[in-house]
């Protein structure tokens, strides 16, 4: 699932290799800490939060085929 995160957020920054993703496993609740450089931010939130919820939406849809709870939030670099 993080190699899908991966996919889905690099060709949105300048420099993919600067994301850095944070995964916490609790029984069957994942959550996944996105590390953003402050140039590229807006461009992973998109207008109005909709790019970040089609990742979000995308997420949970491979989430329910593998029976777990996933939550995504973003950090500032």
């Amino acid at each position: 699932m993080e190699e899908l995160l991966k996919t889905l957020l690099a060709p949105l920054v300048k420099k993919p290799k600067s994301i850095r993703i944070d995964r916490e496993e609790d029984q069957n609740n994942i959550k996944f800490t996105i590390s953003v450089p402050r140039d590229d931010i807006a461009k992973v939130i998109g207008r109005e939060g909709k790019m970040i919820k089609a990742i979000k939406n995308l997420l949970k849809i491979r989430a329910i085929k593998e029976n777990v709870f996933v939550s995504v939030e973003i950090k500032e670099i």
